[in-house]
């Protein structure tokens, strides 16, 4: 069945995000359709504007969808189940609230080892996932950049450890492009694809593994992102979401990674969400050749790490090295997409909004201490004022802060 939003179509715009109170438009928006690269029918970006931002009820009817962003098991303050589960412990209210919430497990299942322990590599026990499971998490990407860093044993494990826990995404032993059902009411199914366009262990073995989800950016990679869309549809899924992984760390969403989301929008997709840049983008709506209108959440950040744990109000949102990862204030501010599914209509209709959540660390506090309090929570405008006072005056991200689309600043859902 087709998917509609049931919304008056903006007029046109070449460029644009959710907007803003003063009428200005996401810095970071979407390339126009004359310069994507992506291999799809032109697309025209439009803003939501103030008529396709409605007033958020608190009933909670038809499918509620939560889209989350990087899990990371950094050692060694997040690489313990007690610990991760801690951490996502503030989240459980706002988790208990969806039908589906969706993460990103940001490493491989196994042992990392002696010799590997100071590297960039992310290893955990299956007793981590079950955690995650555990704090409300039903489904799980495992597409990304880390997925290979314990080779194909790693991805093996990662894989056998979602089955019977959580809804594996972007892996799987037989056929990891295939849709998943991620919710299901009143016979309507909410699918979901995931991919990540690169791995870490590049000509690896695991890269070259059946059992992931690859799709390079570029024409060939695209396409087969979007057949994998396509083949969504045709199988019977109601609503289709796409999770990509992809693009560059600690900037707002690059342009190659945003043409390739654009062009999954025009393949079918009902929602993009984007992930790996460890800082949030604002939203931008894809308007597609068919007359839908397609939420792209550029990228939603991480949920939990320790990136950023010394930055306080004290300083700049980013440094001029946005690199100098542990003053990246916008590390610790993340996007949880919320996608409303009404599915009593005779077609599913969506409205989207996000929460804005952030990460408390206890690490300037006592700076001994190797595994300082790290908790995740939904980040409030009133009483986190001095912070989003500061995070808002940045140019490139502020701009995420100042949306009708930001649930607890507003109360309003953007369609």
């Amino acid at each position: 069945m087709d998917f509609t939003v049931v919304v008056p179509l903006v007029a046109a715009a070449a460029v644009a995000a959710c907007t803003f109170g003063d009428g200005r438009s996401s810095p970071n928006a979407a390339p126009t359709a004359a310069t994507t690269a992506a291999p799809a029918a032109a697309l025209v970006i439009s803003a939501p504007g103030d008529s396709a931002v409605a007033h958020r009820g608190d009933a909670h009817a038809g499918l509620r969808v939560l889209i989350a962003g990087d899990l990371l098991p950094h050692r060694p303050m997040l690489s313990e189940p007690l610990q991760i589960a801690s951490a996502l412990a503030p989240l459980h209210a706002l988790f208990a609230s969806a039908d589906a919430v969706v993460a990103n497990y940001e490493t491989a299942t196994g042992s990392v080892g002696a010799a590997r322990e100071r590297a960039l590599v992310y290893g955990v026990d299956p007793a981590w996932m079950d955690a995650v499971a555990g704090s409300g998490v039903t489904a799980l990407t495992l597409a990304n950049n880390h997925a290979c860093d314990l080779g194909t044993a790693g991805l093996t494990a990662t894989i056998d450890a979602a089955r019977g826990n959580v809804v594996g995404l972007g892996a799987d032993r037989e056929d990891p492009w295939k849709a998943r059902t991620i919710a299901e009411k009143n016979g309507r199914r909410v699918c979901a694809v995931a991919w990540t366009t690169f791995v870490n262990d590049a000509g690896s073995a695991c890269e070259r593994s059946d059992a992931l989800a690859l799709a390079p950016l570029g024409r060939r990679g695209t396409e087969r992102a979007a057949q994998a869309i396509r083949d969504a549809r045709a199988s019977g899924c109601d609503v289709t979401i796409a999770i990509a992984h992809g693009g560059l760390e600690y900037e707002p969403q690059a342009r190659p990674m945003r043409a390739q989301a654009y062009a999954i929008a025009e393949a079918g997709a009902d929602a993009v969400v984007l992930h790996h840049p460890h800082v949030p983008s604002p939203i931008v709506v894809a308007e597609t050749s068919d007359g839908r209108r397609v939420p792209i959440f550029e990228s939603i950040g991480n949920l939990v790490s320790n990136q950023g744990e010394s930055w306080t109000t004290a300083y700049p949102p980013m440094q001029a090295d946005h690199r100098i990862v542990y003053l990246n204030g916008w590390t610790r501010a993340g996007v949880v997409a919320e996608l409303d599914i009404d599915v009593e209509g005779p077609t599913p209709a969506l409205t989207f909004g996000y929460h804005v959540v952030w990460t408390d660390n206890e690490h300037l506090a006592d700076k001994a201490n190797k595994t300082p309090r790290i908790a995740a929570r939904v980040l409030d405008p009133v009483a986190d004022a001095a912070i989003t006072a500061k995070l808002g005056r940045d140019r490139k991200l502020g701009p995420l802060l100042a949306s009708p689309c930001w649930m607890e600043s507003s109360r309003s859902i953007c369609r």
